[in-house]
């Protein structure tokens, strides 16, 4: 776990993304924000929660009003080879995961400690919630009931007029591309961006 000084990049990225709306420079409130919530991503080996599996989990633990957050990231061995596409795509390689992976009956349970009961905020929560849900089965673990927060489905409802909702395309208007595209961490501090940016402009506890 490290720290993040995610404020202060939430300042910074505000600027870029609402003043192209509104013409100006804006801070993002945080008046909307749940006091802690779990901010995460995952890499997988495919689409299908049923038939693929996590290769990768990481989270940041959002606490309001602090100016560091602790995070969560753990590369999960697959019981299969990772596919040479999804290698592509994530950077994430056999050997890495050979390496440094952990078993998912490992990373699984230290991340459920990690949430606490907390809300879980993902960009796209139908698909990350599918594979935990299946994960925790597996696994015959109880099935997670935290809030959930999806940031995709609120940034649709914040700024209806736009042509792509792909997180990397939301990330470079808040000029937030720097780091390691697609890898699970770096895509969770993205969804964190657009999540606090979609609760401000949407006036909305949640």
């Amino acid at each position: 776990m490290a720290p993040l000084f995610i404020l202060i990049v939430i300042a910074v990225v505000a600027y870029f993304l609402l003043s192209r709306k509104h013409g100006g420079v804006q801070q993002i409130t945080t008046d909307y924000l749940p006091e802690t919530f779990i901010v995460l991503d995952l890499e997988t080996t495919g689409l299908d929660a049923n038939r693929h599996e996590i290769i990768e989990i990481a989270a940041i633990r959002y606490q309001k009003g602090n100016a560091s957050h602790q995070t969560f990231q753990a590369l999960v061995k697959p019981s299969k080879k990772v596919p040479k596409k999804i290698t592509s795509i994530t950077g994430i390689t056999q050997e890495m995961l050979e390496k440094d992976g952990e078993p998912l009956a490992n990373v699984l349970p230290q991340f459920i400690a990690f949430a606490g009961e907390h809300r879980l905020v993902t960009f796209n929560a139908d698909f990350d919630m599918a594979f935990l849900h299946a994960a925790t089965m597996k696994l015959e673990l109880p099935k997670l009931s935290n809030p959930v927060s999806c940031a995709l489905k609120m940034a649709r409802r914040a700024w209806p007029k736009r042509k792509s909702f792909r997180l990397t395309d939301l990330a470079s208007d808040g000029e937030f591309a720097e780091g390691a595209a697609h890898r699970a961490l770096e895509d969770a501090r993205r969804a964190l961006i657009v999540y606090a940016a979609a609760a401000a402009e949407l006036k909305v506890v949640t």
